[in-house]
């Protein structure tokens, strides 16, 4: 028999990487992004074990290169940092991409307003799911997406659709 654990699938939206211009933006999205990944964290079906979102945060980063787009990976992780010489995790069936804001309009938004912002953004990204259906095995994605919508409005930070 399956563990029941083993099942879910586990939602990260990372906010980490900021520069000085958008620190109190990262610092505003970390409580939001952790209550919502956990609000997320379910059962969905289909072969993702892990969805890890990162909301760019360095205009110059996003000068250089495209958003990161979406990948399957069966595992990550697993190795030795060299810096600690300790073996990190593993995660396997590991799903990730990233989302860009408009950094004009992030900039100019009051700080209360800026999860929803963010989470707005995402919402429309997870349309990528739809797109990779066939790697995603039966993973009920529309259903991810309406506990999406729910889960917004459970933690107080409706989107803007």
């Amino acid at each position: 028999m399956l563990d029941p654990v083993s099942l879910l699938m586990e939602l990260s939206l990372h906010a980490n990487m900021c520069d000085q211009a958008t620190r109190k933006i990262a610092d505003a999205l970390h409580q939001p992004f952790k209550a919502f990944g956990a609000a997320l964290s379910r059962e969905y079906g289909g072969t993702m074990k892990h969805l890890w979102i990162d909301f760019e945060l360095i205009r110059s980063h996003c000068e250089m290169r495209p958003p990161r787009a979406f990948r399957l990976q069966k595992k990550v992780g697993g190795g030795r940092c060299h810096l600690t010489g300790l073996q990190t995790a593993v995660s396997e069936h590991v799903g990730h991409y990233s989302v860009r804001p408009d950094f004009d309009k992030l900039l100019s938004l009051p700080i209360d307003t800026i999860a929803a912002y963010a989470l707005s953004l995402i919402y429309h990204s997870t349309t990528v799911l739809i797109d990779k259906q066939k790697k995603l095995g039966a993973m009920d994605i529309t259903r991810f997406r309406e506990d999406f919508l729910a889960a917004c409005q459970q933690i107080g930070h409706p989107p803007t659709l």
